[in-house]
């Protein structure tokens, strides 16, 4: 019988979540934690109802009271918002209290929810970021923008990729986030349009002349 799918990868989280999980690791790294691994980022309805019959119709300890699509992890397909993680030292792997502690105090000032705060079922391992959305938000289909930040970085450049429309033409430039908002880098636009882009060194100016001949 199938177990559905748990992605691993950093890869399947929304990027704002992506950009946290690095954030995370290098503060961890920073106290003194330096093998931060991940086991689960974004996961299939069939496996959250496989993980809900551990300790009930299965062995093992209970590990979730959420069955399929009462997860956070459950949503937004290759954008999840949520991710667990562990001490990727053999035998070490959840019995440090004070590596998900330090995890968690790093995340929640961070701007995210971090699991082992919770009152009902304190979840350790589990880190989360939806921007305000909640469960029933995401269940009626609900997203968080693609070009959404946590709040650490609010009032931080931030440089990525992204795919933009222009006249009809697609191309991936090099693009700033900068509170919510994306500024496309002019030079890499200007060049994939076909203008030729100079600094001119001694006035100090950028210049622009009209596409290449031909293009």
């Amino acid at each position: 019988m199938s177990t559905g799918t748990n992605s691993r990868n950093p890869s399947d989280l929304h990027p704002a979540l992506q950009r946290g999980l690095t954030e995370l690791t290098r503060r961890m790294t920073q106290s003194g934690f330096t093998a931060l691994g991940v086991s689960s980022t974004y996961r299939c309805n069939i496996h959250q109802d496989h993980l809900f019959t551990q300790g009930r119709t299965r062995d093992g300890n209970i590990v979730t009271n959420a069955r399929g699509g009462q997860s956070i992890h459950n949503h937004m397909p290759h954008n999840a918002l949520a991710f667990d993680i562990f001490q990727n030292i053999r035998g070490q792997e959840w019995n440090n209290p004070t590596f998900f502690a330090t995890a968690g105090a790093i995340w929640t000032e961070m701007g995210g929810e971090w699991g082992g705060n919770w009152a009902s079922f304190p979840d350790r391992p589990h880190f989360q970021y939806t921007g305000g959305l909640t469960l029933r938000d995401l269940q009626n289909g609900k997203i968080l923008p693609m070009d959404a930040q946590m709040p650490w970085e609010k009032g931080r450049f931030i440089v990525e990729q992204r795919n933009f429309r222009i006249l009809g033409k697609d191309m991936q430039v090099d693009a700033i986030l900068l509170d919510g908002r994306t500024f496309a880098m002019v030079r890499p636009v200007l060049e994939a349009m076909g203008y030729v882009v100079n600094w001119e060194e001694a006035t100090g100016t950028v210049v622009i002349d009209a596409p290449s001949a031909g293009r």
